[in-house]
């Protein structure tokens, strides 16, 4: 839908369960992925088209969260902007 994770439903879940929750679906912009953590309480986010239609870079993204206060690991293959 590129509208965004559901937030509540994934909070709801991510508040009730001890395993991590991902969350998945929707990502249209790199803040749907900062909301799905930092609003969701995800553990971990998921995106797809934006990477393969070309809209962001993994890099980007990552990039983007890192700014956004998130903990994010930059060192990786293929997360030079």
């Amino acid at each position: 839908t590129k509208a965004g994770y559901d937030i509540a439903l994934t909070r709801a879940v991510a508040d009730a369960v001890r395993a991590p929750v991902i969350a998945s679906g929707g990502v249209g912009t790199l803040d749907h992925m900062v909301e799905g953590i930092r609003d969701g309480h995800a553990g971990a986010v998921l995106a797809a088209s934006i990477f393969h239609f070309g809209t962001y870079s993994i890099a980007e993204a990552k990039a983007h969260m890192a700014r956004a206060g998130l903990p994010m690991r930059l060192d990786s293959p293929g997360d030079r902007l």
